[in-house]
């Protein structure tokens, strides 16, 4: 029996670990260096050491040490590794434990309705609500609770706090927070109850979290779309110009040729070369850039690049995309003119015009969009959850709108400032 009890302990210590990395969208992939080893290395231990102690004591005994020997140390590993302020940590802990509870009450269920009890029976029970439990929180809590974390203030989540914190406290009150099978029906009842009004809480507030997410993600479209129509209106504008300009230049070629001619048949080979690169350069001049097939793609970049040498920044580009990704014009243009925006807005703030400077690529790798620009700025850049942060009303929604098509592909995205050097990645499956 002591070992089946120190099963179900390893379980709930496993169910708690995964359920806060769904909720904080911790990846191992994100972990690296030495962060990663602190993470594996102490949750084993928490294992290891709760292994030892729910086979060395009684159950009951162990159970009163159950908030200092794992709370407290996964609390620690969490925030530590995440770096995460420790309120949110805190938060998604009493998460996680109000979670668990669909798993203790499908034993109780059983212990009651059985004549005889199997642990194999129960082990298996106990692992499917628990797996059960993680799909619903990948399917249902993840994306609105990420948002949470990474939107809300330390002191609104300190007033969340309060509504798994009353579960929390009346398990003890109750004296249900165990493994127990036994539980008579008017505490079961009691807890069953105090578990659906608290959902329906959790439920309310991430429906809210999940209305405010899906704005800010159309107002981060509505902008991008936006520089888009400015981008085809400026395209348009040069197209005109561009071929006035070539009208007027072919009209002239034969003025121009006829100098050439002239040079030749004078024998001043130099002067006709160098009519020649001057007339090669005009051309270029007027010749529209094609960055790669995709035509939304050139029509967003040749915007910048224009943009950009219009502020004093220089925008280097190197694009490789087909004519048609599986990817939405719309998503693929909040991807691009969010991040081309803010990067060119920031060199443009360097006070040495000669690293006022930006570049971008983008290309298709083994079934992936891979997108980079990096740029120069000045000053300090606030981090929060791995997103920049704007001090500036109406801004952010670029960065939130990156982040946000990125989760919807399954994707990647970071953003790193280092020696006065910003870098966007983005990486997102077709």
């Amino acid at each position: 029996m002591a070992a089946f009890s120190s099963f179900l302990v390893n379980m709930t210590i496993l169910f708690g670990i995964s359920a806060q990395m769904l909720l904080l969208d911790i990846r191992f992939k994100n972990l690296k260096g030495t962060r990663g080893i602190f993470f594996v290395v102490g949750n084993l231990l928490v294992l290891a050491v709760n292994t030892s102690l729910s086979l060395a004591l009684p159950m009951e005994q162990y159970m009163k040490l159950y908030i200092l020997v794992v709370h407290v140390p996964i609390f620690f590993i969490f925030w530590i590794t995440t770096q995460i302020s420790a309120i949110k940590v805190i938060f998604a802990l009493f998460t996680a434990v109000f979670l668990i509870y669909p798993a203790n009450m499908v034993l109780t269920i059983i212990s009651q309705a059985a004549k005889v009890v199997y642990p194999v029976s129960f082990c298996i029970s106990y692992i499917a609500v628990c797996t059960l439990t993680l799909l619903v929180i990948y399917r249902f809590f993840k994306s609105s609770f990420n948002y949470l974390i990474k939107n809300y203030s330390e002191f609104s989540f300190i007033k969340l706090c309060f509504l798994p914190l009353a579960y929390y406290i009346a398990n003890y009150w109750l004296g249900l927070y165990n493994f127990a099978i036994t539980a008579s029906r008017e505490v079961f009842s009691l807890r069953t109850l105090i578990f659906i009004i608290i959902l329906t809480a959790y439920a309310l507030i991430l429906d809210i979290a999940k209305s405010a997410r899906e704005k800010e993600a159309l107002q981060g479209v509505k902008i991008a779309l936006s520089l888009l129509l400015d981008s085809a209106n400026h395209q348009l504008s040069a197209l005109q110009a561009t071929q006035e300009q070539a009208t007027i230049y072919r009209h002239d070629m034969r003025h121009h040729l006829a100098l050439i001619g002239g040079y030749l048949a004078d024998g001043d080979i130099e002067k006709a070369r160098k009519y020649v690169r001057m007339a090669q350069e005009d051309i270029q001049d007027i010749t529209p850039n094609r960055y790669c097939e995709n035509d939304t793609v050139n029509l967003i970049l040749s915007y910048f690049v224009t943009k950009a040498k219009n502020r004093g920044v220089v925008l280097a580009v190197e694009a490789d995309l087909p004519q048609s990704l599986s990817i939405s014009e719309t998503e693929l243009c909040a991807l691009l003119s969010n991040g081309l925006e803010n990067a060119i807005a920031a060199a443009a703030q360097v006070a040495d015009e000669q690293f006022r400077k930006a570049r971008i690529s983008c290309q298709i790798h083994k079934g992936n969009l891979l997108i980079f620009i990096e740029n120069s700025f000045r000053g300090k850049i606030a981090m929060e959850n791995g997103l920049p942060q704007s001090c500036r009303e109406g801004h952010g929604f670029g960065v939130k709108s990156i982040a946000m098509i990125a989760e919807k592909y399954k994707g990647y995205c970071s953003f790193v400032a280092k020696d006065e050097i910003f870098t966007l990645r983005i990486v997102l499956p077709l």
